[in-house]
């Protein structure tokens, strides 16, 4: 709960808090990613573990703002980083990875589809997780690829097809589990770290961590299917 505050009179300066400088290094790392990319397809690397990291940092935000006094700029600071960080720079860098009239289509219905997902869910004022998390997207494409540039892999088709699934995962309204609760959150923040230090000691054994997310993206991804066979 935020306490009640003039926020035309009031110092912007004055109204941040801890989640919210959490918040906007989430968006400096989706900034990033777009900048690191535009260089070349040679920084694509580079470019996905800024968008991993901008995902840890958005998990620790949400974790302590559940326990801070949250801020009245919040929610929508959030809202802003999260279509910086996981709706534009992913758009952008499956773009600068094939770069053709189909795929700048492609991408733009990723970023449409991410956009109407934060829209809806800053209109409902709820925490229902109703379509798949845009962090979630950006997570499950992010693994994927940067699993494909690594094994070296053909994935033009595969990465139209994801985007394809994503967008339409965001709008849809399949109802999603939250993975901020600390016994999914810590062990999935170790395969984050993984990937983030291993990439920084460029070592080739971040195939495996990389490989591990992209696994459980896609159990997320299909997890609104697989709890409706397992209650049947």
């Amino acid at each position: 709960m935020h306490t009640t505050v003039d926020l035309k009179s009031e110092s912007i300066l004055k109204l941040i808090r801890l989640p919210d400088l959490l918040t906007i290094c989430n968006a400096i790392f989706g900034f990033y990613a777009i900048l690191i990319v535009l260089t070349g397809t040679e920084s694509s690397r580079c470019a996905l573990v800024a968008i991993l990291s901008a995902a840890v940092i958005d998990g620790m935000d949400g974790m302590i703002a559940r326990r801070l006094e949250s801020s009245p700029l919040g929610r929508y600071l959030d809202s802003l980083a999260d279509m910086l960080s996981f709706g534009t720079a992913p758009a952008v860098i499956a773009f600068t990875l094939l770069n053709s009239p189909f795929m700048a289509a492609v991408c733009s219905a990723y970023m449409i589809c991410g956009m109407l997902r934060l829209a809806r869910f800053n209109a409902t004022m709820s925490d229902d997780f109703v379509g798949l998390p845009i962090t979630g997207s950006a997570v499950c494409l992010s693994s994927f690829l940067l699993l494909a540039l690594e094994l070296q892999l053909n994935f033009s088709l595969l990465l139209s097809l994801l985007l394809v699934v994503l967008s339409v995962l965001m709008v849809s309204r399949l109802r999603y589990g939250n993975v901020r609760d600390l016994r999914l959150g810590i062990p999935l923040g170790f395969v984050f770290l993984a990937i983030i230090l291993l990439y920084l000691l460029q070592s080739t054994l971040i195939i495996y961590p990389a490989a591990i997310l992209a696994g459980l993206s896609a159990l997320y991804l299909c997890s609104p299917v697989l709890s409706c066979c397992i209650l049947q």
